[in-house]
């Protein structure tokens, strides 16, 4: 499997995440061997979410407020190829050239970017993009062609009765007959948990999205993962599966997430944690692992 582990790139800008008005284009021009240099004809479409739409300034230890949001603008370097984000975060990119393409998000103190590898003709690719000031993360990826259906990112929810996993925004039932390994080793849905990297083979049945293989990330990258420390607030619900919040990100756990130090039981609001986990669609941390913030 191809792994794609998630990436941070940092800027020395401040700190800030935004939302506007969508809109796109583009421009003809001619290809370079590493990377485009103008819209395609027939190229690649972008699109994506950006997940916060609120950036954090750092007021005090452990005290944050809310910045004010301004326009913020994606374009890929080397084209004249770009677009706004809109109120929802979405944004989208047409004619995209093959290559190595470098999309960065810029606005009022903002300057970051992501890149994506092996880009081809015809794909349609879907990224889950999470801004925190000057820096840029991919929460998940997919790649769909006519012929071939394959989403890669991290489990942000898992319904073990359903059966289904979701992988940044895509919910995929997960049949008895699809294959779940680790490499070689064979595994079951249940051996599945929020967190993991994945990269997922399906096809769609009616209008459900079913996958054919699950091939899970041979390391383990919690390490990778998003991360919250703080004072609990705003707890509700009953284990295992909770919600709370700390400092302005709302954080849930599921029957997947794993408690070091601490049971689920004992968290009480004040109780301070360390989170670790994914940033779903709607901008809710999924846990994948809880400890006590020592």
């Amino acid at each position: 499997m191809k792994l794609r582990n998630v990436r941070w790139v940092t800027f020395a800008l401040g700190v800030v995440v935004l939302a506007a008005s969508v809109a796109c284009g583009g421009a003809s021009g001619s290809l370079s061997p590493t990377g485009p240099s103008g819209a395609s004809v027939g190229g690649a479409r972008i699109t994506g979410h950006v997940n916060s739409t609120i950036g954090l300034q750092a007021l005090a230890p452990n005290s944050f407020a809310p910045l004010a949001a301004t326009a913020l603008h994606v374009s890929i370097s080397g084209t004249n190829i770009s677009s706004t984000v809109d109120g929802n975060g979405q944004f989208t990119l047409n004619g995209v050239p093959p290559g190595t393409v470098t999309l960065n998000f810029t606005g009022s103190n903002v300057s970051a970017s992501i890149t994506l590898t092996g880009v081809t003709a015809g794909e349609t690719i879907t990224v889950d993009v999470t801004l925190n000031g000057s820096s840029a993360r991919i929460n998940s990826e997919s790649r769909h062609r006519d012929d071939d259906n394959e989403t890669e990112g991290h489990i942000t929810a898992l319904d073990a009765n359903a059966k289904t996993i979701t992988v940044g925004s895509k919910v995929i039932s997960v049949p008895a007959a699809a294959k779940i390994h680790r490499g070689l080793t064979m595994l079951t849905f249940a051996d599945l948990k929020v967190g993991m990297e994945v990269e997922v083979k399906t096809t769609l049945n009616g209008s459900t999205l079913e996958a054919t293989d699950v091939d899970v990330e041979v390391e383990d990258d919690i390490d990778n993962l998003s991360e919250v420390t703080g004072a609990v607030s705003g707890l509700g619900d009953a284990c295992p599966s909770i919600s709370f919040s700390i400092g302005t990100r709302k954080v849930k756990t599921t029957a997947m997430t794993r408690f070091d130090d601490i049971t689920c039981a004992q968290i009480k609001n004040d109780t301070r944690l360390e989170v670790k986990g994914v940033i779903g669609a709607d901008n809710v941390l999924m846990a994948a692992r809880v400890e006590l913030d020592d």
